[in-house]
């Protein structure tokens, strides 16, 4: 006889974005550049009232807040007004427009704080049937970062 034992969703989206890294050291991160990231995400839990664990939809609307933006941390604002945001990092100073930038409350834009940004974001949303939560986020096919929330 089986029994249920586990809950589990999974999903699955890529998206593009530009961001740089600020580094102690020369690479070519330094730059401006982007990615065609993918995200993977799992979610344990029981089902709510409407039967679900998580709605993915909740995830769709993340993805869309990523998507074709320009990532950027919080530490390098140094002005916003007029529908603007003034950026120095790197040498760099540029104004860009609000609605271009997700502005992360991370030291640095790293696959590491982008997969802990979303991972928070679901948290977020969560309600108490969910137990963990688990992001990757590739940045190419060969490289990813992966974090897990539990509670």
């Amino acid at each position: 006889m089986f029994r249920v034992t586990e809950r589990k969703i999974g999903w699955h989206k890529d998206f593009d974005s530009s961001h740089f890294l600020a580094l102690p050291y020369d690479s070519k991160c330094l730059r401006i550049h982007g990615h065609t990231y993918n995200v993977d995400v799992e979610i344990w839990g029981e089902l709510n009232e409407n039967g679900m664990i998580f709605d993915f939809n909740n995830l769709s609307n993340l993805v869309k807040r990523l998507d074709h933006r320009i990532l950027i941390s919080k530490e390098w604002v140094v002005e916003r007004r007029d529908g603007k945001v003034l950026i120095e990092k790197n040498g760099k100073r540029l104004e860009l427009p609000e609605g271009e930038v997700v502005i992360l409350d991370k030291p640095n834009v790293t696959a590491e704080y982008i997969a802990e940004w979303f991972a928070e974001r679901i948290a977020e949303k969560a309600e108490e049937n969910v137990r963990k939560i688990l992001v990757k986020v590739w940045e190419d096919p060969r490289s990813y970062a992966q974090v897990v929330l539990e509670r």
